[in-house]
């Protein structure tokens, strides 16, 4: 089975999620208030009721509505999950590195509009005008992997931009959108040559240090001596199922392998909107060609999301309103088992509809 800590649900597919929702109780009174506090408990232990194991965070206008953690992160010893176990989320790795590239505009050190071939000399002709924007909006034309082996497979740098590079693109870039993967492995290359730096250690000084997560990282990397990680749960096994124990290889640095917690989640969205990583006018430059293409609107309100999930059980989900300060954040590791991304939808809406 191939490995995959890849998107589960885009941007795209949020909104359509969210058009697709009803009202969180049709036979209710809708001039009656809704007890919040109440439907998210019982919501919270309905899933729980249904095999739902991993954490939850779930806050409103900056009042915690629910932070807490179920099931097991270790059968095996019985170590339970607590709201400090981090959990392999996948692709919501891309909204960081999607952040470090407009980061790294807003201090000079690239443009957005900036062509590959400014970047890398070896780029194909077929692929040398492609800008950097296009792959933050995953409009280069590019495959979704690169890979031939799943996210394990052993990959360099330049053994990855090489795959890359030897893609037939779908479409002329610019014309179309496909969710790439290799893209945002490619935007990890663009942020270790522009920057000098690792791109482990470019995200964890720009990114991590100023949010304050301390714990979050990438797979097998000394943070998770000290921060328990979840086990996953799923017919899929690689080693032990740990991603603490992981190798993290170019064939995924970029696009997935974050683990983090829900408390970290959280924090990052506080640094995000509240201006502890980008300038104000970056983050708006982001909401215009980043965030946008796949929002959703409720009521007045813009809501976004993502999600990230592999073979392996693990999983996680943020959803967020910046305006009304909503958020649901939960990470998991029975993934096969229930529906996170469709719980955080629903709780994002039942939060909405209250406000």
């Amino acid at each position: 089975m191939k490995a995959s800590a890849h998107l589960v649900f885009g941007w795209v597919v949020l909104g359509l999620a969210f058009s697709g929702c009803s009202d969180p109780d049709p036979a209710s009174d809708p001039d009656e208030p809704i007890d919040v506090a109440s439907e998210v408990r019982n919501r919270i232990d309905d899933a729980v009721a249904e095999g739902f194991s991993g954490s939850i965070l779930v806050s409103s206008g900056g009042a915690s509505l629910a932070t807490e953690a179920h099931g097991l992160a270790d059968r095996e010893s019985d170590a339970p999950n607590t709201v400090e176990t981090a959990f392999d989320v996948g692709s919501i790795l891309k909204n960081l590195t999607a952040t470090a590239i407009f980061k790294l505009s807003e201090d000079g050190a690239l443009e957005l509009d900036a062509t590959l071939d400014s970047v890398f000399p070896d780029v194909p002709p077929d692929k040398a005008d492609i800008t950097l924007l296009e792959l933050v909006q995953h409009s280069a034309g590019f495959d979704e992997y690169h890979d031939t082996e799943g996210d394990f497979e052993p990959m360099t740098r330049l053994e990855a931009r090489e795959h890359i590079f030897a893609q037939e693109l779908l479409f002329p870039p610019g014309t179309d959108e496909a969710y790439s993967n290799s893209g945002y492995t490619l935007l990890a290359d663009v942020i270790e040559t522009v920057s000098g730096e690792p791109y482990v250690d470019y995200v964890r000084h720009a990114l991590f240090e100023p949010a304050g997560m301390s714990s979050s990282g990438f797979y097998s990397e000394p943070v998770w001596d000290n921060v328990a990680t979840a086990i996953g749960y799923d017919a899929s096994t690689f080693g032990d199922n740990d991603p603490a124990t992981w190798p993290y290889t170019w064939a995924l640095v970029g696009n997935g392998g974050l683990v983090t917690t829900v408390g970290d989640l959280d924090r990052w969205l506080d640094a995000l909107f509240g201006g502890s990583v980008v300038s104000a006018d970056t983050l708006e430059l982001m909401q215009d060609e980043y965030f946008s293409a796949g929002a959703a609107t409720v009521g007045d309100e813009t809501v976004y999301g993502e999600a990230g999930a592999g073979d392996f059980g693990l999983g996680g989900v943020a959803v967020y309103a910046p305006g009304p300060n909503v958020r649901v954040l939960v990470t998991t590791n029975t993934y096969e088992v229930f529906d996170i991304e469709e719980f955080a939808l629903d709780m994002a809406l039942l939060l909405l509809d209250a406000e």
